[in-house]
C-alpha cells in the first residue's frame, strides 16, 4: 500500500478513536504535521504531570496498560502545589510522582524524509529522538526528550517525603514543563520556515498560549 493510502487509513482511525482528542496544547503541531504529504502523526502526548498508586498492577507511561491502575492527579498544564499536595494519599497504596515530557510518534513516508524531521527535532532539543525501519519498510520517527521525573512518594501507606519536598517536586515539574512547551513552540517554528514555502499548508495554524 503506497504512503498516500497508509496516511488516510491513519487519519481515518484517530478520527473514530475513543479518545477521541488531542491534547489540546499540541493540536496545532498535529494538525500541521498531518497536513504535510510525507508524514502522518500516529500518536502523542504533549507531556503531562501524574500521582499515581502502584498497589493496582498498573503501568504508567505513554504504552500503558490503564487496567486496575488508579490515578490521582494529572494535568498538561502547570501543577499548582496545593491542590497535588492535596491529593496525596498514603493510605489509598504506594505513590509515585511522574512527570513525562512531550512525545510525538510520526510514520513518513521515505528515509530521507524521516531524516529530515528528526535533524529538525533534535535541533529543537528533542534530543533523544530516534528513527526505526520496520521489515515491511515502515519508517517511523519518535521525538522525544530527556526531560523525565519520576519519584516514589510513600510505601505500605507510610510517607517517604515531606510537604516541602512534595512542593518542591511540583516545582521542579513546572520548571521541566516550561522547557518542554518551549521545545515544541521551537520546534513549530522550524517546521513552519522549513515547509510553508515548499508546500501548500491549507489553515492558518498558529501556536496556542
Amino acid at each position: 500500500m503506497d504512503f498516500k493510502n497508509v496516511k488516510k487509513q491513519i487519519l481515518q482511525a484517530n478520527d473514530l478513536s475513543k479518545k477521541g482528542s488531542i491534547d489540546e496544547p499540541i493540536r496545532y503541531l498535529i494538525t500541521f504535521i498531518n497536513e504535510l504529504d510525507d508524514y502522518v502523526t500516529t500518536s502523542s502526548c504533549s507531556g503531562r504531570a501524574i500521582l499515581y498508586t502502584t498497589s493496582y498492577g498498573c503501568e504508567v507511561g505513554h504504552k500503558k496498560s490503564k487496567k486496575d491502575c488508579k490515578w490521582l492527579y494529572l494535568s498538561h498544564d502547570s501543577i499548582d502545589p496545593d491542590e497535588f499536595i492535596s491529593k496525596v494519599d498514603p493510605t489509598v497504596g504506594d505513590l509515585l510522582f511522574k512527570f513525562e515530557p512531550f512525545i510525538l510518534h510520526i510514520q513518513c513516508s521515505q528515509l530521507e524524509k524521516a531524516k529530515q524531521l528528526h535533524t529538525i527535532a533534535v535541533g529543537a532539543g528533542f534530543r533523544e529522538s530516534g528513527l526505526t525501519v520496520g521489515k515491511h519498510g515502515k519508517i517511523m520517527l519518535a521525538i522525544r526528550s530527556n526531560l523525565r521525573l519520576e519519584v516514589p512518594l510513600s510505601q505500605d501507606s507510610v510517607m517517604l517525603v515531606s510537604d516541602v519536598y512534595l512542593k518542591f517536586l511540583a516545582d521542579q515539574a513546572n520548571e521541566k514543563l516550561e522547557i518542554n512547551q518551549r521545545n515544541i513552540k521551537h520546534f513549530f517554528i522550524i517546521l513552519k520556515e522549513t515547509f510553508s514555502n515548499t508546500q501548500k499548508i491549507g489553515t492558518d495554524i498558529t501556536m496556542s498560549n
